[in-house]
């Protein structure tokens, strides 16, 4: 979390919170914001004609986010894991970023259908269901 600090600072990315926690705060900012920036194309990507499947998007925008991070920004970008983690540390971080987005799949269908339903519970009910939609049209008694 304190790393990524150093895009606002310049320098080499730091471990540690800084004075008064500030690394931290920066950190969690530069983070909240990079990680809102990548589930906005993470729906863009879910709202395509071609509307591909919630796992392998995940995966291949985690993949996609990893190549920007380290093959396209500059070195001042990188969000610095590379100084603190591992390689399979980093592996681990962005699986979980994969992971994230997979998963935020279900509750978001639930919410979509409670939605349509309070949005059908604003219409009286014979404008949402016609109840004689298939009966035979009835003739009047001066008709017959």
């Amino acid at each position: 979390m304190n790393a990524v600090a150093h895009v606002y600072d310049g320098g080499t990315p730091q471990a540690h919170d800084g004075t008064n926690g500030r690394n931290t705060l920066l950190g969690f900012g530069i983070h909240t914001a990079a990680s809102l920036w990548w589930a906005a194309i993470f729906e863009l990507a879910l709202t395509t004609p071609a509307r591909p499947r919630r796992m392998p998007a995940a995966a291949a925008l985690a993949a996609i986010a990893y190549g920007v991070d380290y093959y396209v920004v500059s070195k001042r970008f990188r969000p610095g894991f590379e100084a603190c983690l591992s390689r399979r540390a980093m592996f681990a971080v962005y699986a979980a970023f994969a992971a994230g987005f997979a998963l935020s799949g279900p509750r978001r269908a639930l919410v979509r259908q409670r939605q349509d339903q309070r949005k059908g519970a604003a219409f009286p009910r014979h404008a949402r269901q016609p109840e004689f939609a298939a009966e035979e049209p009835r003739q009047l008694a001066a008709d017959r």
